[in-house]
């Protein structure tokens, strides 16, 4: 083989490769536009669709078990459910950036009380644009997005505060 044939399969090669692994950018969720509706599977097996909670206001946890921020924020996020869930709020988390035995360690640490679900395809992740954990998205009761807050959740007012304003 010439140095020009092989040179050209090294670039289809790498084209090919580039294709193969493209993702697209990811998006970016404003403040007041409508939330996308997503399924997931809770680790009950049950279903969740956030169209079925429509009426209320909801709160997204995306956590991962490597991540110390993830769970140094779900004391904060318990104590959330705990004082705001019977008010009509409802949360969910969901597990990202890992295998499914690393999350199942992370909530048998935690025994969180409210949903849980494992993001293994990101779908979820690539609907919000989430690149990072913790990132804790806010929904309003018709639906729209009402706020993200992206990193460590250090108080409790943190998510109080933004929770509040969705009531």
């Amino acid at each position: 083989m010439n140095l020009n044939k092989i040179i050209l399969l090294t670039a289809l090669g790498l084209l090919l490769l580039a294709i193969y692994n493209y993702k697209p950018q990811a998006v970016s969720i404003t403040i007041g536009q409508t939330a996308k509706p997503f399924n997931i599977e809770l680790i009950d097996g049950s279903q969740w669709r956030l169209e079925g909670y429509k009426g209320s206001p909801v709160v997204i946890f995306f956590w991962a078990q490597w991540c110390p921020c993830s769970h140094n924020s779900m004391p904060f996020m318990e104590q959330a459910y705990k004082e705001l869930g019977g008010k009509g709020v409802k949360f969910l988390g969901i597990g990202i950036q890992d295998t499914e035995s690393e999350l199942k360690k992370f909530i048998q640490q935690h025994k969180p009380l409210f949903p849980m679900a494992f993001d293994l395809r990101s779908k979820v992740v690539d609907i919000y644009g989430i690149v990072t954990t913790p990132t804790t998205i806010f929904i309003t009761k018709d639906g729209k997005i009402g706020g993200k807050y992206v990193g460590q959740i250090k108080t409790y007012q943190t998510l109080s505060e933004p929770i509040n304003k969705l009531l």
